[in-house]
């Protein structure tokens, strides 16, 4: 992918704190748009839909830069983006797309490296996206909609507040990272106090780039959200070995989700190959219930002369599942995808692509029931199956 449309689908998480060599405002624009022809069906027969569409893609974001070089030595970086700005998806005018933040910080860079302050799509997440297109589409293989526990909801692509993050300056090729997340407030009675961090280290020399990162986030809710609502966890059923783990968003004391990741990519020159490999675990309440799962995906970027070919495939492992003190695989849990497209370049700041796309996710994916009744043996596969053709446009300027 070309330089300038890189840096735009990771930009305002870590990399624009480091970009210091201009001072003085910026504006940029990121939007992909797409046509899409598909359909989605059940293997039992039971759902069967076709889809003709016009969607956007998920990084369509205004962004807006100011840099400046301080009398001490330090650069300063303020930076915000603004997302859900596109009118197709829903009604054309904004009361169907709410406009959000994507990350807003304050950053100061010198021999320390960059610290910022604020709202960020931290590391985990942002070194997840290999798929040549910034994880636009979430229909096929890129890894970024892989990062998360279905029968949660609990997803590391997340976007965390009051976050404060640091990376150190290039060392001979080693970048070390970290992030702390001081979470939603504590909850009077509930005994709860969401935290969380990031750590990670990269390495690279030529075409080889390797990696690792961690996550923890603690005293979260199921699904991971911040706002204060109703959370149960049914103690009966939980000792009768049939919890329900059922998603809101008030925090649980003693509750803890994990994740770790590895990566590698290499450029031959003539095709880049980029692959990582993910684990995750969450566990609820004095009972310790939880799921655990582990992934990998893979992309294959082809430089053609007037664009790239580019390949994606990632698949989630059938979850397993904590209940009553047992831990079992879920039987059709899982989740797998892959896509395969062209890019061509129309101009430098803009490309035209075709995607074809595919996901299969298991009927056990997400919380759709209790656990116990869906460790029983299925005698039929119930999988949801997902294919959509797409003819689309990506600016950035």
């Amino acid at each position: 992918m070309k330089k300038q449309l890189l840096a735009a689908a990771v930009a305002g998480a870590i990399a624009a704190p480091a970009a210091m060599a201009a001072e003085g405002p910026s504006v940029n624009i990121y939007y992909p748009m797409a046509i899409q022809i598909g359909s989605t069906d059940s293997e039992n027969g039971a759902v069967s839909t076709d889809n003709e569409t016009l969607v956007d893609g998920g990084g369509a974001r205004l962004m807006f830069t100011w840099t400046d070089q301080l009398n001490n030595g330090l650069g300063l970086t303020a930076y915000m983006s603004f997302g859900n700005l596109a009118a197709s998806n829903g009604n054309p005018d904004f009361s169907a797309n709410t406009v959000s933040v994507r990350n807003a910080h304050l950053a100061l860079s010198g021999d320390f490296g960059t610290v910022g302050f604020g709202t960020m799509e931290n590391f985990f997440e942002i070194d997840t996206i290999i798929d040549g297109y910034g994880a636009d589409w979430g229909n096929g293989g890129a890894p970024l909609y892989f990062i998360s526990l279905g029968r949660t909801g609990f997803s590391f692509t997340r976007r965390d507040g009051e976050s404060v993050f640091w990376q150190s300056n290039d060392m001979n090729g080693v970048v070390a990272k970290a992030a702390y997340t001081f979470g939603p407030d504590a909850v009077a009675g509930n005994g709860a106090d969401p935290t969380g961090y990031q750590l990670g280290i990269q390495y690279s020399s030529g075409a080889l780039t390797i990696g690792a990162n961690m996550a923890q986030y603690d005293d979260y809710p199921a699904d991971g959200g911040v706002t204060d609502s109703a959370f149960a966890i049914d103690q009966a059923s939980v000792d009768a070995n049939n919890v329900t783990f059922v998603a809101g968003a008030a925090p649980i004391a003693g509750s803890d989700a994990s994740a770790q990741s590895w990566r590698a990519a290499y450029d031959f020159g003539s095709f880049k190959v980029a692959g990582t490999m993910f684990s995750m675990k969450q566990t609820l309440g004095a009972a310790n219930e939880g799921v655990e799962a582990s992934g990998y995906g893979l992309n294959i970027t082809m430089p053609v002369s007037t664009g790239r070919v580019i390949f994606n495939m990632s698949e989630l492992e059938d979850q397993d599942v904590t209940a009553g003190g047992v831990t079992q695989a879920l039987n059709d849990s899982g989740k797998s995808g892959f896509d395969i497209s062209y890019q061509h370049d129309v101009s430098a700041n803009a490309y035209m692509f075709i995607m074809y796309a595919a996901q299969d996710t298991g009927d056990n994916f997400d919380d759709n029931g209790a656990v116990n009744a869906d460790l029983a043996a299925t005698t039929e596969d119930t999988d949801t199956e997902s294919t959509a053709i797409m003819l689309g446009l990506t600016a950035s300027f």
